[in-house]
């Protein structure tokens, strides 16, 4: 009996030590799957928050190609800071960087070098970092990016650093301190980087393994238990079905672990398929079901369900480096998969388990992401539209007062050109030998300026309507010929040469006509005042073709504009005139701007002044000389 109680020792031993070590193993497994579970849960959190100041970045680098005022984009982002509390600024840099409404940091006001990934760092706040496309800055608080209920495990720690190891962005130490006996255990650690290309910092996660995690109660147990059975050899019967008693605690244990295994696997809200080494499917939870439709039955091919293609702008997609890569591979950014109901983007990876055991295949719809991003981009282009036509309507009437000084300026033109025309006519008729045709072209150039009268009230009138101006294409040598027979009486008889000197061809501009010839003669007349007591009084009237627009440039050889009136010299009621109002070139400036223009005024080289009328061309024109 000796060496039976010797073998049954023996074995008690291996037995005890087998079912001990792979009972904490898969303890130790569980704790795992956990951490990992949450760890991943946490890192898709803060990728979503990461993806977040992208969209924001590309709606307002959407709304300034756009033209959105400053004033829109600033109410713009104050909406978005309400609701992405990490972002701490929005900037944008032409040469020095001005915020575009209130900031919740002190921003830095010029340029900063990129780090590797393309992020620009606060110089003195290491935790800020901001995302730039094109002029535009969004400024983010890395901090923020978590918060406290996002850290729902009180036995890991977490962290988020830069991507080039600096500063830690976000830290969740440990709440249970790691005793003493606990410190001969494994760590376990997860390393990720963020799921935003453009934001590619690193998540790190760290759960120590505790005693309490394993199940040493229950091994201890079980050896009393298997010794009890190795000492009642003699007693068979007894032992034996103390053995079975142990064995069965041991299976619903494990039974247990495994329900719970399967509880958190179908509870992932990604879609995940656990396949053979063929690609045979094993395991499908919910998700995957939902996204893979019905074809996901136990043995099916996974690569029939799962059909991947590339979309518009990318490589094609390899299906057998994915598929057959003995390391697992992640999907290309962008990727399409197609189902029975359609196409949809998606992201993910397939992996290996356990070497040639099988593989794990996790898939994440984007498109619904997607969807609400470019709904709320939608909503915010009709507001800003909505906004923007409310604004033009206001500004119209704010203009109404400057409009109704300026009637006055803009009516003495033509009324001074009827009494002059209407005198001539007089004297004409009371002279029995003059020539009849000269009166009556007279008579028709006091009906000409009459309606010119008429049309500068009805085209004031439409001003503060809520309505745009009409439109029509018009030729600006035609306007130029026009305001040139208007002055020339004015101009000889004060010794002033008027020279036109246009291009040969024609150039068409889409303007209200009324307007165009209002500024055009704003700007020569003003010219004839400037040279009436100037040595040498000449202006010049010429047209060109420059960078697909119409450019038509008043230069005259008088004494220029001064410092002072430079600095205001589109501002109402700037004159140099002892009789004038100072509304024409504020008017004229208006008015070129209602019609897509430009107005600029500067002095010559030379001398005199030089004012450039700049219209977009409605038919693109030839160069010529």
């Amino acid at each position: 009996m000796p060496s039976l109680r010797r073998a049954a020792l023996l074995a008690w031993v291996l037995v005890t030590l087998l079912v001990g070590l792979t009972w904490c193993w898969a303890a130790a497994r569980s704790v795992q799957a956990q951490f990992e579970t949450g760890a991943r849960i946490l890192h898709r959190v803060l990728s979503q928050r990461s993806e977040q100041q992208e969209a924001v970045l590309a709606s307002l680098d959407a709304l300034t190609r756009a033209g959105v005022g400053r004033r829109a984009l600033g109410q713009y982002t104050d909406a978005m800071r309400a609701q992405y509390p990490q972002i701490v600024g929005v900037q944008r840099c032409r040469g020095r960087c001005t915020a575009i409404g209130p900031s919740g940091a002190h921003l830095p006001g010029g340029p900063l070098v990129p780090d590797r990934a393309g992020l620009q760092w606060h110089p003195s706040v290491p935790t800020v970092y901001a995302l730039a496309r094109g002029d535009l800055r969004v400024w983010v608080d890395g901090r923020r990016l978590a918060r406290a209920e996002d850290f729902t495990d009180p036995t890991s720690a977490f962290q988020l650093r830069r991507p080039d190891g600096g500063a830690v962005l976000v830290r969740q130490d440990l709440r249970r301190p790691v005793g003493r006996m606990d410190a001969a255990l494994p760590v376990l650690r997860v390393r990720k980087v963020l799921g935003s290309a453009a934001q590619p910092l690193v998540f790190e996660g760290a759960h120590p393994l505790r005693w309490s995690d394993l199940p040493l109660w229950g091994a201890a147990l079980f050896a009393v238990g298997s010794a009890l059975a190795g000492a009642g050899l003699v007693r068979l019967i007894e032992g034996r079905e103390r053995a079975r008693a142990e064995v069965r605690h041991a299976e619903r244990a494990l039974h247990d672990e495994r329900a719970r295994a399967e509880r958190a696997f179908h509870a992932v809200s990604e879609a995940l398929v656990v396949t053979d080494a063929d690609h045979r499917v094993r395991l499908a939870n919910p998700a995957a079901r939902a996204l893979l439709g019905g074809a996901l039955t136990p043995g099916a091919d996974l690569r029939d369900a799962a059909r991947f293609r590339a979309t518009l702008g990318q490589r094609p997609f390899d299906a057998a480096t994915f598929w057959h890569s003995p390391t697992g591979a992640d999907l290309p950014e962008g990727v399409t998969l197609v189902t029975g109901d359609g196409a949809r983007r998606v992201e993910g990876a397939l992996a290996p388990v356990g070497g040639d055991a099988g593989w794990v295949l996790v898939l994440r719809d984007v498109g619904p992401l997607r969807a609400r991003v470019l709904a709320t981009l939608e909503e915010g282009e009709r507001r800003v539209r909505a906004h923007e036509e409310m604004l033009a309507h206001v500004t119209r009437l704010s203009t109404l007062g400057e409009m109704s000084a300026g009637l006055a300026h803009e009516l003495n033109q033509p009324l001074t050109a009827i009494v002059s025309h209407g005198q001539a006519a007089l004297r004409l008729l009371a002279d029995p030998a003059a020539d009849g045709g000269r009166a009556r072209r007279s008579v028709e150039a006091v009906v000409t300026q009459a309606k010119r009268a008429a049309g500068i009230i009805t085209h004031l009138r439409g001003l503060v309507k809520r309505t745009p101006t009409a439109a029509l294409v018009v030729d600006v040598h035609q306007a130029v010929e026009n305001v040139v027979t208007l002055v020339a009486h004015d101009a000889g008889r004060q010794d002033v040469t008027l020279d036109a000197r246009l291009s040969r061809a024609p150039l068409l501009v889409r303007a209200d006509p009324v307007h165009l010839e209002q500024v055009l003669l704003n700007l020569v007349r003003n010219a004839v005042e400037a040279v009436k007591d100037a040595p040498e009084r000449t202006v010049r009237v010429t047209s060109a073709v420059q960078a697909g627009a119409a450019v038509v440039e008043v230069l005259d050889t008088g004494a220029g504009l001064s410092d002072d009136v430079m600095a205001r010299l589109f501002t109402p009621f700037t004159t140099t005139k002892a009789a004038g109002l100072g509304l024409g070139l504020s008017l004229s400036h208006t008015l070129t701007q209602g019609m897509g223009g430009e107005l600029r005024g500067e002095n010559r080289p030379g001398g005199g002044a030089r004012f450039t009328v700049t219209l977009p061309l409605a038919v693109e024109a030839p160069i010529h000389a």
